[in-house]
């Protein structure tokens, strides 16, 4: 059955600005530096996660002995620097939802694992810090995606129901938190295509944040596994 939306969580990199990219940059020149290989599907399950997890995993993969807050602070770098000669790179679509749903009083939060310096820097250099309602940061919450903790605080301050609440995901792990916590779970996606397990979780699956629209046009927003899943 179609349920009513009172309100939109974003996920913030890769979903609303273009920095998973330059993350995966940052990470990859950083690596070849002191003389690791990461792969893709290592990368891809660390997206959505606290600093502390990521860090936990690279050590847990390469050994106790790796400099790790080097390479790190190697890949912070190049990200900051890539956005101060070209400025933040803003995903198409997004401020064309943002105006949409505040022209029809949908709640709006950010819900991210990145720290408030920096997800308040892009919000607020691009001028779209008017349009959200709430901020939720990865300190915030003790568990991090796939555990569904930011998502509920998220519902939870904006005053709404999970199932009242649409995430905006472009990671494994963002989609897997979001069904986990009881929302309706869309992805667009931007390092990763869903595959099949993970399509299972999907309400739908859109190519931009524009297309986003469009569902809320057509007024259809069902829970996964109640149907097939949306594509556009």
């Amino acid at each position: 059955m179609a349920v009513k939306i009172n309100a939109v969580i974003f996920d913030q990199d890769g979903l609303m600005f273009d920095t998973e990219r330059l993350a995966l940059e940052g990470w990859e020149k950083a690596a070849h530096r002191y003389g690791i290989c990461l792969d893709k599907e290592f990368l891809r399950d660390l997206r959505g996660c606290k600093p502390d997890k990521v860090k936990e995993a690279f050590l847990k993969k390469f050994g106790g002995g790796l400099d790790y807050d080097a390479i790190f602070e190697e890949k912070r770098q190049y990200s900051y620097q890539w956005i101060r000669e070209n400025g933040v790179p803003v995903k198409p679509g997004l401020k064309e939802l943002l105006i949409y749903l505040k022209e029809r009083g949908v709640k709006t939060a950010v819900a991210t694992a990145s720290s408030e310096g920096w997800t308040q820097g892009n919000v607020k250099s691009t001028g779209l810090d008017g349009y959200f309602d709430e901020y939720i940061y990865g300190d915030m919450v003790k568990e991090a995606k796939p555990n569904p903790a930011i998502f509920l605080m998220a519902a939870k301050v904006l005053g709404e129901e999970p199932g009242r609440c649409i995430i905006l995901e472009d990671s494994f792990n963002g989609i897997k938190a979001a069904h986990a916590g009881g929302f309706l779970p869309i992805m667009v996606p931007d390092q990763d295509e869903p595959d099949e397990g993970l399509s299972k979780l999907l309400t739908a699956r859109c190519s931009s944040l524009a297309d986003v629209i469009g569902l809320f046009e057509d007024g259809t927003f069902e829970p996964a596994g109640t149907g097939t899943v949306r594509t556009i």
